[in-house]
């Protein structure tokens, strides 16, 4: 028990050392201003689906942009609530919004990505900003995102979004998605060719240097992907492009899910798809996630109660658990995550297995991943 611990410290240790780092490379960066002249014309494309309670928000924020030359184009994916209704009123007040109607979903496409083709199809720009109908951006955004992408020489930037979380759920489970990206993703191999596991792609913000999203084959190439953001990532450095990660807080803003069951279903059709539906390596990394980032809380408890006093094993599992605590805070602090899923991080903590877990029942049952009115059941 000793040596176990030991070695879970000791990994521990390591994984705060890279959230300390990925932090590090993610700070607030100062880039040379690029010139009126030389800003490329941009094709910013909204795929929207049942997008009714935030869909006037985004287009609005993205058509009052500071910036010269862009145009926004969003398209109805066969909404079955009032976002159809609500784009054709904003179209009314804004003339220069393009509007698409989706075509109806063909086999062997996920929505998005089939919703996404269809904008690109209809697209002129040399850059191609692809930004989810969940978002709110900054008047600042396109400018400050075109200016990171030309310095960095970016073949595609993605963005860390400001997340807002209103309801209790949101605020116990969403900041475990930036916890476990910053504690298991080696920032400092995003950007370098040749390490394509080293991958991320945000789906609330992608942009794509249009000639690069073209020699990756664009959205058809992952066409049937449930995760299509980190597919295309991972396609970029495939192709010994330039893949970008920054933090985009002060860019724009995004509400993920709005509900307990929005977050469980939402993750549970990516989870699963993410580990490429391996059911080896989803249960191992369960295991590992639940080792690591849970099981000290539970072990201390048990410890305090079977010991009347304080050993190595004692002081070993409250390192570990100080050290949970410290990477909770700054990343908290990093991402204005709130103070509450960093209090109970053994409660949110131990969701994410359980969906992972239901992520695999959904697709190994052929019962299907759901989102959104409609079912996925990709071939395993």
């Amino acid at each position: 028990m000793l040596i176990y611990n030991l070695i879970i410290t000791a990994i521990l240790f390591v994984l705060l050392i890279i959230c300390v780092w990925n932090l590090y490379i993610l700070r607030r960066k100062n880039y040379s201003e690029i010139s009126e002249s030389e800003l490329p014309f941009v094709s910013v494309l909204v795929p929207a689906r049942n997008e009714e309670h935030n869909i006037k928000n985004i287009l609005t924020s993205l058509l009052v942009q500071d910036y010269p030359k862009y145009e926004v184009i969003v398209l109805n994916d066969n909404s079955e609530d009032k976002t159809g209704e609500i784009i054709d009123s904003i179209a009314k007040e804004y003339p220069h919004l393009k509007v698409l109607n989706g075509k109806p979903l063909i086999s062997g496409w996920t929505g998005k990505s089939y919703a996404c083709k269809q904008l690109y199809e209809a697209s002129m720009g040399e850059y191609i900003l692809f930004t989810d109908a969940d978002t709110i951006h900054n008047p600042n955004s396109m400018r400050d995102s075109i200016t990171i992408a030309l310095n960095r020489k970016a073949n595609m930037l993605t963005l860390f979004p400001k997340m807002i979380m209103i309801t209790f759920a949101e605020k116990l489970i969403m900041p475990m998605l930036w916890f476990t990206i910053m504690m298991l993703l080696p920032f400092y191999f995003v950007d370098k060719k040749g390490f394509t596991n080293f991958s991320i792609g945000i789906g609330p913000f992608m942009l794509f240097k249009r000639k690069s999203y073209e020699e990756i084959g664009g959205h058809e190439s992952v066409k049937d992907a449930l995760v299509e953001d980190i597919c295309l990532s991972k396609k970029i450095k495939e192709q010994d492009l330039k893949l970008i990660a920054e933090d985009g807080h002060n860019l724009l803003s995004v509400r993920m899910y709005r509900n307990f069951k929005e977050i469980w279903n939402g993750f549970s059709k990516n989870i699963f798809a993410g580990f490429e539906f391996s059911s080896t390596r989803l249960f191992i990394l369960n295991t590992v996630y639940i080792l690591l980032f849970f099981l000290p809380f539970l072990l201390f408890l048990i410890e305090l109660y079977l010991q009347s006093d304080i050993n190595y094993i004692v002081i070993l599992i409250s390192i570990q658990i100080a050290i949970l605590y410290i990477a909770r805070i700054i990343i908290s602090v990093k991402f204005k995550l709130g103070i509450i899923s960093s209090l109970l991080h053994p409660l949110g903590v131990i969701t994410i297995p359980l969906i992972a877990l239901n992520s695999w029942r959904w697709i190994i049952s052929g019962e299907g991943a759901k989102w959104k009115g409609r079912t996925y059941n990709p071939e395993k």
